[in-house]
């Protein structure tokens, strides 16, 4: 009888060892993906090879290119992205609470809604990082030069060099020009055109 309870007793705390270690075991984060709610003209996603349609749904990792006269709208579950003719940009992660892009080449404009804590958007390029929060605004990446342009029309962005780690704050209604050899992150005031050119944001879902 002793060994019976025994046993009863054995598998009891192992079987409560079991579920406490599956209990514990650490939540995987899931990736979402973006999903293609405006196009014109002919846009690419290159790991895949295919044309991208309206209501795609594009994966984390994927580089997407659009042609010259090309217009592509991302949207996730923090905002949309926009990528003008002529960008090439790939998405570095996509997750419920975290969106980073990274911009090769190409003008973007970018619309998020105002994040919570621990959300998080981040547009990456060759020279800078650009940190959003409840922003509207554009970007260029010259990859030729290593130049580019951000300027803000609603919100904030916050410009850190890669480099030197330099940072600089850029305001609604201002803009930043990048440059390798430039000594001082400066904001100026955003140039008409340039605001002109962020009223397509309006569009944007």
């Amino acid at each position: 009888m002793k060994s019976i309870k025994t046993i009863l007793t054995f598998l009891t705390a192992l079987s409560l060892v079991v579920a406490f270690s599956m209990g514990c075991k650490p939540k995987t984060e899931e990736t979402t993906d973006a999903v293609v709610t405006f196009l014109k003209g002919k846009v690419s996603a290159l790991k895949s090879g295919q044309d991208l349609k309206l209501q795609d749904r594009v994966v984390e990792q994927e580089t997407i290119k659009t042609d010259k006269d090309a217009l592509l709208d991302l949207t996730t579950t923090l905002g949309s992205i926009r990528l003008l003719g002529g960008t090439e940009a790939s998405i570095g992660a996509l997750r419920a609470d975290q969106a980073y892009l990274k911009v090769n080449e190409g003008d973007i404009l970018v619309k998020v809604t105002k994040l919570s804590k621990g959300q998080s958007v981040s547009v990456d390029t060759p020279t800078v990082v650009a940190a959003v929060r409840g922003t509207q605004f554009w970007g260029r990446v010259n990859k030729a030069d290593e130049s580019g342009t951000f300027a803000v029309r609603e919100g904030s962005v916050l410009i850190t060099r890669k480099s030197d780690e330099a940072t600089v704050l850029v305001k609604a209604g201002e803009a930043v020009d990048l440059s390798p050899g430039l000594q001082i992150l400066k904001t100026r005031s955003a140039a008409p055109a340039e605001l002109s050119a962020m009223d397509q944001i309006d569009q944007m879902k």
